[in-house]
């Protein structure tokens, strides 16, 4: 199982919900109140699994490692436009963490632009999610995506 970012928020959320915050049949839904809650994509087509598990899920047999990328966010605007969206930037970030898709981010030095470590179901997913984001929709920022397997993690993304 991937572990969730850093931060106490995080690590809470990914040992209240269990298996389904690393899951790649997850689907994270925010309501208006911005409670999240996660939704098994697998129940859509196989009643053996339940829509909305009771959490936490510790053991489930359509459990399936979320799709790993990392994206390097390409600065294309000068770093004073950049900054100016920096804090919108970030609560978006902070908010797809919560979500389990957020693993790990930072400013690259020097500030040519971010990496981000992401756990997504698929390509698609995570394009959506990027193109919410609001460096890409002020066009200060373009992504540029790199899918990686999870099967060669050799190491904790969350921790102290």
């Amino acid at each position: 199982m991937t572990t969730p970012p850093k931060g106490p928020a995080a690590a809470r959320a990914a040992v209240a919900v269990g298996l389904c915050f690393s899951c790649r049949w997850k689907r994270a839904i925010v309501n208006r109140r911005g409670s999240v809650f996660f939704r098994c994509a697998r129940a859509e087509a196989d009643a053996r699994f339940a829509r909305y598990p009771p959490l936490p899920v510790r053991s489930c047999p359509g459990y399936e490692e979320a799709m790993l990328f990392v994206v390097l966010m390409h600065y294309a605007r000068p770093l004073a436009e950049v900054d100016g969206v920096r804090a919108e930037h970030l609560v978006h970030l902070e908010r797809l963490a919560a979500q389990g898709t957020v693993l790990a981010w930072a400013r690259r030095d020097p500030p040519t632009g971010g990496v981000l470590v992401i756990a997504a179901p698929d390509r698609a997913t995570l394009e959506r999610a990027l193109a919410l984001d609001p460096y890409v929709t002020t066009g200060v920022a373009t992504p540029e995506i790199v899918e990686f397997s999870p099967t060669n993690v050799r190491m904790s993304l969350g921790g102290a």
